[in-house]
């Protein structure tokens, strides 16, 4: 029997049993950074990339589609809870297995996306979660007040879930499609549309059982070119909203 570390390193089209696996990229003025992104994927592990261009007005979505990318566009900017969510259903739409979110800045490397597989091909979870925490401090450059407040929120996070995630807004996730099945995730509530979307379907997730693990990713941080379009002060509720409402029984 294959090893974790040999299923991951094989080709998902070279499997028994083949599993389709698209990744959902959201992006707004990502010009110079999603277009070397696409192209970083390892050959013959993602049967789609799909990019959903929230109306940006650089060259995003030039750049995407001449990268190799499917690429959806929004009339207007809608967040990106809202971007992910038209991936997910375009994805849901043509029966894949996998789907993988990644942000569309850079930030994440597809080459990791094996490690990522491995737990799910072993038959091991339903929701893989990448994180920064494990194996030490993975991060390249990450600014001091962020690295503090991932970790305040995660120990936020862990208490209103009862659950072990060391990295609760890693954004780099893979779960089998049939999780966004669930009638218990609702993804098409209009209070999801900005930054509540991810951590929504990660705790939905866990509280409805559904075998969640992490695994060891690098995260880089580009200051020259920037590396997060969040305001702390205009989106922390984004964030912190999901886990106070969910956690209170206000929102499913």
């Amino acid at each position: 029997m294959a090893t974790t570390d040999e299923l991951a390193m094989q080709p998902i089209a070279g499997r028994a049993g083949r599993l389709r696996l698209a990744c959902v990229i959201p992006a707004l003025d990502e010009a110079g950074k999603v277009g070397p992104l696409i192209e970083r994927f390892p050959p013959g592990v993602v049967d789609e990339v799909v990019v959903v261009d929230d109306a940006s007005t650089d060259g995003t979505f030039e750049e995407a589609t001449a990268a190799g990318a499917t690429v959806l566009r929004h009339a207007r900017t809608s967040g990106s809870g809202a971007a992910i969510r038209t991936g997910i259903d375009y994805v849901l739409e043509r029966d894949f297995d996998l789907v993988v979110i990644m942000a569309g800045d850079d930030q994440d490397d597809p080459a990791e996306l094996p490690l990522l597989l491995a737990p799910m091909l072993a038959g091991e979870a339903d929701v893989v979660q990448g994180s920064r925490r494990l194996g030490g401090r993975r991060t390249v450059d990450m600014p001091f007040y962020r690295r503090v407040l991932t970790k305040v929120y995660s120990a936020c996070f862990r208490l209103a879930t009862r659950s072990s995630i060391t990295d609760a807004t890693n954004g780099y996730r893979l779960l089998r499609v049939d999780v966004l099945r669930d009638p218990g995730i609702d993804l098409h509530q209009d209070w999801l549309d900005a930054y509540e979307l991810e951590p929504y379907v990660l705790f939905r997730s866990l509280k409805l059982g559904y075998r969640v693990r992490e695994v060891p990713i690098v995260k880089r941080y580009d200051h020259g070119r920037g590396y997060t379009k969040m305001n702390p002060r205009r989106d922390w509720w984004g964030i912190f909203g999901p886990v106070v409402l969910l956690g209170l029984g206000l929102r499913k």
